[in-house]
């Protein structure tokens, strides 16, 4: 995809941190791992109709969808559906796996993919992935358009802890394991483009494969209790949106082709 590029307006850019193209030590000891050209362009033009062919869902600010397993926000934890991850999908996982889950993690029926939708100006409040949902262990592929992804280390975990914001190219793969995926809060500022090597590109469509496995039997094992909203002491807040609401609203199916869910989600910081 073409990426558009604009000599970067003061008046937006002003407290926007630049991304970063590499990964830093800090966060490979962490647990990062960014994988280059993880698909083709062939491959993500076939994944890209792949996904446009199927059913979205519209609840929340996002279209997204559900393979295997989906995340219920009102409990925290993942329900089954009936849609399995389809076979190009299963093919993808498999490539990354050793990169990921090692020789025998993420295979068949504990593999979970969300595929998540972004406009220019959407986004996703930081946040860490439920450990009583997911696994160790988290890849993120991007299709379509770029942008940059920012990464913390939880606040009750390190106080003042310095915030991180990397490049995410089209047809990369970020990982998140270990401390990375456990105490680490990820998001994506809601704008319109991003400071990359001195210049302001605008965002396009960016469409995200999201997969993760589904943990193991028993208690968290995460190794984090201050991260741990299962076994540990972390608080189990449910997203601002189902906060009030009667047991917490569930997510509404709706077809590919109505309406464009495409409420923004304003969050500070760069």
């Amino acid at each position: 995809m073409t990426e558009l590029l604009q000599t970067p307006p003061q008046d937006i850019i002003r407290g926007v941190r630049p991304a970063q193209r590499a990964v830093n030590a800090t966060l490979q000891s962490d647990g990062v791992n960014l994988v280059l050209d993880a698909v083709s362009e062939e491959e993500e033009t076939d994944l890209l109709a792949l996904v446009d062919a199927g059913r979205w869902d519209c609840s929340l600010s996002r279209r997204v969808q559900h393979y295997g397993h989906r995340f219920a926000y009102s409990t925290k934890t993942c329900v089954p559906v009936a849609e399995p991850p389809p076979p190009a999908f299963t093919r993808l996982a498999e490539r990354i796996r050793p990169v990921c889950w090692g020789a025998d993690g993420g295979r068949d029926g504990d593999l979970q993919c969300t595929v998540n939708e972004y406009l220019p100006g959407q986004g996703i409040s930081p946040h860490i992935d439920a450990h009583a949902a997911f696994g160790d262990g988290l890849v993120a592929v991007t299709l379509g358009a770029g942008c940059a992804i920012r990464l913390q280390r939880n606040r009750r975990h390190e106080a003042g802890a310095p915030i991180h914001t990397l490049w995410l190219p089209p047809r990369s793969a970020l990982v998140l394991s270990g401390a990375a995926r456990y105490v680490y809060t990820h998001g994506i500022v809601s704008r319109k483009g991003d400071l990359v090597d001195g210049e302001w590109r605008l965002r396009g469509r960016r469409v995200s494969l999201t997969f993760r496995r589904l943990p193991p039997p028993g208690p968290c094992a995460c190794g984090f209790p201050e991260s741990c909203d299962a076994s540990g002491t972390a608080p189990k807040l449910l997203p601002t949106r189902l906060r009030g609401s009667a047991g917490g609203a569930e997510p509404r199916g709706c077809d590919a082709k109505k309406t464009v869910c495409a409420s923004r989600v304003n969050i500070p910081g760069g």
